[in-house]
């Protein structure tokens, strides 16, 4: 009897200390086998999930790009992904035993809301059918951005095919090495603030762009227990792409990446884009403005500082300060847009927190000579504005909107472009065919927008 009485008593003393470390911490297993503590609902580090069906060829392939990506890996079926929305690609692998995508990976991608993400599909048996079954993907999920550079490889001897399997992962550039802005800063490291940092033209930099402590903010935000892409600690920055040297300065642009206000989608819609921007002539900042739980007008605040940043610079930077232009993608542009409406001039942060200090930045006008809508509009996020007596109102400068025809917010866009033209604002429309919401700085729109923009400033 007392045998099991110390049998019971053990059993129950196991169940509780696995329910208390449960109730503290949980611990995660990431793609290269190492265990982590992290607290209930923080997010992950990785802006990369893995997703994959159960079979042990795509099992193997999906430890591969593991180890090169660092992406969370997590079987289709197994539960639900956390905090499925902060991730910005989506590496999905699965058989194909036809053109037809399994049914699990079908209900997987009607059981999410893709919006901006990107999909790259890794394919085991796919070689031959890759574009059928990204076409597939596509029908589902058509306003995410699909990859055309996804991996289809053999299932017959797959251990054989590792390094091409390893070499495909690294070609991506998905890497966390690669990943987050404190990596993106170049050869100077050290951030210093817009308002009291020193502008080196022919270097990257990234600047704080408010000052410790004296932040605008209506939102209250001090725990992240809803798996925020930003900790509470996160300070908006602007980061320069300087134009090559030797190439002659046109102006300068201010670029916002999309994704839903979730994450900063920069891979796609941010680095390479400023980069390629630059190399055309225009000085270029990519700004990492607050997201959720932040509002849209908080991170409008964050664009207008980082327009004061380059004007007030515009003699080191070597632009005319009207040659000033911001542009975004998906939900970057909406922000752009909600800055230029309601926040440019010389607007500052007191018009939502009262004890905001204004400082002497905030006498600069946060104006812009242009504006770029890419796969965007005038609005809140998934509903353009049609409300022409506003945008007459606001002055809007000329407008550029590129666009796909696959993308499912077509009708937005001509909605808001047609009230932009009886305001009186002067737009122009490039629409893509045949290309998705989400192409980032694929699709061949740069060089129209680079035509369109040197005019503007010309004609300024």
């Amino acid at each position: 009897m007392k045998g099991i009485f110390s049998m019971i008593l053990a059993v129950l003393m196991t169940v509780s200390l696995v329910a208390c470390s449960s109730a503290d911490e949980k611990t995660e297993t990431t793609a290269q086998g190492q265990e982590r503590e992290e607290t209930e609902n923080t997010g992950t580090d990785s802006s990369v999930l893995i997703a994959y069906t159960r079979e042990d060829p795509v099992s193997f392939a999906a430890e591969q790009i593991g180890n090169v990506t660092g992406g969370l890996m997590w079987e289709i079926g197994d539960g639900e992904p956390e905090n499925f929305e902060t991730y910005e690609t989506v590496l999905l692998g699965f058989t194909a035993d036809s053109d037809q995508l399994p049914d699990s990976v079908q209900d997987f991608l009607n059981a999410y809301d893709f919006g901006a993400k990107a999909i790259i599909p890794f394919v085991i048996n796919g070689e031959d059918r890759m574009e059928e079954l990204t076409s597939a993907i596509s029908q589902i999920q058509p306003g995410a951005l699909i990859r055309n550079n996804g991996l289809g490889i053999s299932e017959e001897n797959i251990e054989e095919h590792a390094q091409e399997i390893t070499e495909w992962a690294r070609n991506l550039g998905l890497d966390q090495e690669g990943e987050g802005t404190e990596s993106s800063t170049g050869e100077n490291s050290e951030i210093q603030t817009a308002a009291h940092g020193q502008v080196d033209a022919g270097t990257r930099q990234t600047f704080y762009l408010w000052e410790e402590g004296n932040m605008p903010s209506e939102t209250e935000y001090t725990e992240n227990n809803g798996g925020y892409a930003d900790d509470p600690g996160f300070r908006p920055t602007v980061r320069t792409f300087p134009v090559p040297e030797g190439t002659e300065v046109k102006g300068a642009v201010l670029i916002c990446a999309g994704g839903a206000f979730q994450y900063r989608s920069d891979q796609y819609e941010g680095t390479p884009v400023a980069e390629a921007l630059s190399q055309r002539g225009y000085q270029s900042f990519v700004v990492d403005y607050r997201l959720r739980p932040y509002t849209q007008e908080e991170g409008a605040l964050d664009l207008a500082r980082a327009v004061r940043f380059v004007r007030s610079h515009g003699e080191e930077y070597g632009i005319d300060q009207e040659d000033i232009a911001v542009m975004g993608f998906s939900a970057g542009g909406i922000l752009s847009g909600e800055m230029l409406l309601n926040f440019d001039g010389t607007v500052n942060g007191t018009a939502l927190d009262d004890s905001y200090v204004p400082d002497e930045l905030d006498q600069v006008s946060a104006d812009a000579s242009a504006c770029g809508m890419i796969y965007a509009f005038y609005g809140r996020l998934s509903v353009a504005s049609t409300d022409a007596e506003k945008f007459r109102e606001s002055d809007l400068p000329p407008t550029y909107f590129a666009y796909g025809t696959r993308d499912p917010f077509v009708g937005e866009f001509e909605e808001c472009i047609q009230a932009l033209e009886e305001a009186g604002v002067s737009v122009e429309s490039h629409v893509l065919e045949g290309m998705p919401h989400g192409f980032g700085v694929e699709g061949g729109w740069i060089e129209g927008y680079d035509q369109w923009l040197g005019s503007i400033f010309a004609e300024g």
